[in-house]
């Protein structure tokens, strides 16, 4: 908890103070007077005066801001200030302003990605090595071995990318072509159906949703659901499955073959727990996935740690191929976190893929154990949501502000006050119920009961 919540306020103060300086160093450039930098919102914890300008962290560490002299603020400005107030700005230098700090989100995330290039980027590489019997994946021809070479005409490289592909391409009535390479070197093309999934699959577990693992599931239990049919019979986690029905399995695709068909249906299952061999008769749950009933054990596999590290393999890159890693990657990101913003709006994705502080800090503090580098790129992809949602076009965001100043570029007149004050009442509406959901989001995570 206490890692948690430690990463959370780096990441956070890191990532909005980069956000910030990105507004406060253009507006500076431009000749604007800013007269607050704020960390966080609310009474200030500490505050100091450094130039012409007031620094300060707020008791809410949930954002910031930066206050710039204008006119429109009702304050009282002197003569020999006016010229620097942000209102009297032409268009271009206001448009400039507004977007750097989504910029500097951006930038962050292309620096953070080229240091990580520097020092080899692990991954794993695109080649299924686990099919889940009478999966998507299985009914599309995909076989153990075969290497992923690209979705839909792009190509991949890692197991992220696959996930990347697939993503962008989900939701709705979609087939995706991928072209493989088998273990022998033989290439194919095969559809992947996608239009099973539901709004809710459409996540980060998509890929082990569609069948796919990228390391052999061996015969020994890592996770147990409670009260399942597994757990009644008094399977322990660490037991290893030996046989079904008296036929031996010789992995956990037999285990899935097998059970999936027995939907309330006893089967004879033998394990071994401590050395000693168990045999009892067990009859697994009978649920419904994809319109048609499957027999569950409420069992989870260890992944084959051997064949785990043989699928990593560690990207050297120089300076210039680092730098086309860290664009791509930026890129690749933005573009992810933008598609599915827009499957959210038109309802191909669930809403419940919205994520609030609560979760950010549980993911930041995951990370962090788990390493710098693994922080870092935890970092990255933070900051690029960051980035691409500030310049969405609603009010009170930076992207709303783009707007304005975009039509006043465009025709020569800005907008009347009060259809920016309506905007932005809009604007705040839209985003405290975005805030809302995010936060109901975090708390069923926590309590999905």
């Amino acid at each position: 908890m206490l890692t948690s919540l430690l990463a959370f306020i780096v990441a956070i103060g890191l990532l909005v103070s980069i956000h910030e300086y990105g507004h406060y160093y253009v507006a500076k450039r431009c000749g604007v007077k800013v007269l607050v930098f704020s960390i966080g919102f609310g009474k200030p914890l500490w505050q100091w005066r450094w130039g012409e300008t007031l620094w300060q962290i707020g008791a809410i560490p949930l954002g910031g801001y930066v206050s710039m002299l204008d006119e429109r603020e009702g304050e009282p400005i002197a003569a020999a200030d006016l010229p620097r107030a942000f209102n009297r700005r032409p268009p271009l230098a206001k448009m400039a302003i507004v977007t750097a700090g989504p910029l500097a989100n951006f930038l962050l995330a292309i620096l953070l990605y080229w240091g990580l290039s520097l020092s080899g980027v692990e991954s794993l590489r695109p080649v299924v090595s686990f099919v889940s019997a009478g999966s998507a994946a299985e009914k599309a021809g995909l076989r153990q071995g075969d290497e992923v070479l690209s979705v839909s005409g792009m190509p991949v490289s890692s197991w992220d990318e696959l996930q990347f592909g697939l993503l962008e391409q989900s939701g709705g009535a979609v087939t995706v072509p991928l072209q493989l390479r088998s273990n022998t070197g033989s290439e194919r093309s095969v559809m992947l159906d996608l239009s099973h999934l539901t709004r809710d699959e459409i996540d980060q577990q998509l890929l082990s949703r569609l069948g796919l693992s990228p390391v052999p599931l061996s015969l020994r239990i890592a996770q147990l659901a409670p009260q399942s049919a597994a757990a009644k019979a008094g399977v322990k986690v660490g037991d290893q499955l030996i046989m079904i029905n008296g036929s031996p399995l010789h992995g956990w695709r037999d285990v899935q073959a097998i059970v999936a068909s027995s939907a309330a249906q006893p089967l004879l299952i033998s394990w071994k727990h401590n050395g000693q061999v168990i045999e009892r008769t067990v009859i697994p749950d009978s649920v419904v996935e994809n319109g048609q009933k499957t027999g569950k054990l409420g069992l989870a596999p260890e992944v084959d740690a051997i064949a785990w590290q043989q699928q990593r393999f560690t990207r050297d890159f120089g300076p210039l191929e680092g730098l086309q890693y860290a664009l791509n990657k930026t890129w690749q990101g933005s573009r992810l976190t933008l598609v599915m913003f827009g499957k959210m709006l038109t309802g191909q994705v669930s809403i419940k893929q919205v994520s609030g502080p609560i979760t950010i800090a549980t993911f930041a503090g995951e990370s962090a154990r788990m390493g710098l580098n693994a922080f870092l790129e935890y970092l990255c992809v933070i900051s690029i949501s960051l980035g691409v949602l500030n310049l969405l076009p609603l009010p009170v965001l930076d992207g709303g502000h783009l707007m304005y100043h975009t039509v006043e570029f465009l025709t020569g007149r800005r907008l009347p006050l009060g259809a920016e004050a309506l905007g932005q009442r809009i604007g705040i509406v839209l985003l405290l119920g975005l805030m809302s959901l995010a936060l109901y989001n975090d708390i069923h995570r926590l309590f999905p009961g």
